[in-house]
């Protein structure tokens, strides 16, 4: 039986302390614990690190460019947010001293950004409204959120299982759809995770951060650093960013919500700095021992000090923490594979039939276009020279939470992974559908099966989940299933999606064979039943397929 993600949890929140109590979205909070930030009065003295420090916190009551600060919400060494107002709304303001940005570049770069993040259109990342450079400080404009920061969640005690799943695999959502369009985060850390009443995640102050706080930390043992146990080693030294920087940072977030502990203690930021580098990562399970053994190879894997060494993507950290690889297995990374020199491909054998029940939603159309491509990997653009859909080699689909008559692209993409996949196409196939099938099923329930177990344990109560989620996909009552006797199950796809316009000699609906799969894995069946196919509507030109479900023999 698995065990509980985080169910033993300690927390020395008490005994630690904590200067900085609160985020900058907790105003009524801040106002209670936290004096107000205004110059330090002192004699002239020589022009040192805190004396720079009140450049940034110290002008409440002054304007910065069109913005006019009021209250200091929280600073660190080089950086301040406030409370701020323009003709027309109020703000929240960060200001970036020079030390973290000594040309124009980090407003330049989240001028850029900001155009990309709009066209995500994602309610957990919170938009940059405007970056500009007075004098030698970067102030950046976003909304002002009223909602606490994990930061402040961890102070309050040990925090529910289920509340830190739900925040990390939201988190990791955020993550994906920004690592899809090129962009990077680079600020993970709880004081910039948020969560509203309604249990909602949000992502803020994205990107806002020079490239020189691992040195500076260092290198000034004075250097307020709030959360250094965050910066992964390429940080640390200056190196060039990319998403697996991100990847290192929700490991940090991972471990510290599974154990109750940060990464690497309460030690000074320079010390944290210095055993990112040289030390090895600690256990998690020796902190939890209701943590599987099994985990401290996750944690290693995705805090290692080698980007390359670590998880591909954010969702292959997660479904690693929800049924962590016995590490005495595991085998080493396969190295890059080498390009691949194809052959003029023919045309797919999709007829462009009429299907009324042909819309799908746009969320779920992108995910599945998502997936796709990272499953085909150096073959993508290839599949979708095949599948006409050049328009998504380097972008994903919009999603504006309408549906979509996209059925038909789908069975294109599913065409044209048998064709440039050859005989590996079962398998990429079947890996495709797993990996949509679990990012639907977490739609439904944000937590895996180690946390709170399969609904009840039943194959009826999966069944029962998986068909809702497939109905809601598509918008009509399009899925059914049947128990034909304790041993077998069946279910029945109508108009089945990868499946409509298709031809084929034999069963070839493999993306839902790895569907069914990865539910069964979900659920904590996988060793129990066997998924076949046992009518393709491929090979029977109705599009409308069967599997079965057959319980293992023992």
């Amino acid at each position: 039986m698995r065990r509980r993600f985080g169910s033993a949890r300690t927390s020395n929140a008490a005994d630690t302390p904590r200067p900085y109590r609160i985020s900058y979205i907790t105003v009524k909070a801040y106002t209670a614990s936290w004096p107000p930030c205004g110059p330090v009065q002192q004699p002239a003295r020589p022009f040192t690190l805190r004396r720079r420090m009140e450049r940034v916190y110290g002008l409440g009551g002054t304007s910065v460019g069109a913005y006019r600060l009021w209250d200091c919400l929280g600073h660190g060494s080089c950086t301040a947010v406030y409370r701020a107002s323009t003709a027309d709304a109020e703000c929240a303001v960060k200001l970036v001293d020079r030390r973290l940005s000594e040309s124009g570049a980090l407003s330049a770069r989240l001028v850029r950004e900001r155009a990309i993040i709009d066209t995500i259109g994602h309610d957990g990342i919170l938009p940059i409204r405007d970056a500009v450079r007075v004098e030698d400080i970067t102030a950046v404009a976003m909304p002002l959120q009223t909602a606490a920061s994990v930061r402040d969640l961890l102070a309050q005690g040990p925090m529910d299982p289920e509340l830190a799943w739900s925040i990390l695999t939201q988190v990791a959502e955020s993550l994906q759809l920004a690592h899809e369009r090129g962009l990077v985060y680079r600020v993970l850390k709880p004081a910039n995770i948020l969560v509203g009443q309604d249990g909602r995640t949000y992502l803020a102050e994205f990107g806002v951060t020079g490239q020189r706080l691992g040195q500076l930390a260092l290198a000034t043992p004075e250097f307020q650093l709030t959360a250094a146990q965050y910066l992964a080693p390429e940080q640390i030294e200056g190196r060039e960013l990319d998403y697996r920087t991100d990847i290192y940072a929700l490991g940090v977030l991972a471990f510290e919500l599974a154990t109750g502990t940060p990464l690497q203690g309460t030690a000074a930021p320079a010390e944290v700095v210095r055993a990112t580098l040289h030390h090895p990562t600690p256990s998690a399970n020796a902190r939890n021992p209701n943590l599987p053994r099994e985990v401290d190879g996750v944690f290693a894997r995705a805090l290692a000090r080698d980007p390359a060494d670590r998880h591909r993507s954010v969702w292959e950290l997660i479904d690693q923490l929800v049924d962590p690889p016995d590490v005495a297995a595991a085998q080493p990374p396969r190295p890059a594979t080498a390009k691949i020199a194809f052959a003029p491909l023919p045309d797919l054998d999709v007829a462009n039939v009429e299907c009324l029940l042909e819309e799908i939603l746009d969320a779920d159309f992108a995910s599945c276009v998502r997936f796709a491509r990272e499953v085909a990997a150096e073959r993508w653009p290839h599949v979708v020279a095949l599948a006409g859909l050049e328009r998504y080699l380097r972008e994903i689909p919009a999603e504006q939470g309408q549906r979509v008559p996209e059925v038909l692209t789908l069975s294109r993409l599913a065409d044209a992974f048998d064709v440039v996949h050859g005989q590996d196409a079962p398998s990429a196939l079947s890996r495709w559908g797993g990996l949509v099938a679990r990012h639907w099923l977490r739609s439904i329930q944000e937590k895996p099966p180690w946390i709170a177990g399969p609904p009840t344990g039943r194959l009826v109560d999966l069944l029962s989940v998986f068909v809702a989620a497939l109905d809601r996909v598509r918008g009509e009552e399009l899925h059914a299933w049947k128990q034909v006797n304790k041993q077998l199950f069946r279910v029945v796809h109508m108009q089945n999606l990868t499946a409509v316009g298709r031809r084929r000699p034999v069963e070839a609906c493999d993306f839902w064979r790895g569907a069914y799969e990865a539910a069964l894995e979900w659920a904590g069946l996988a060793g129990d039943w066997l998924v076949a196919e046992v009518e393709c509507g491929c090979v029977t030109g109705t599009y409308d397929c069967v599997f079965t479900m057959v319980r293992a023999t023992r």
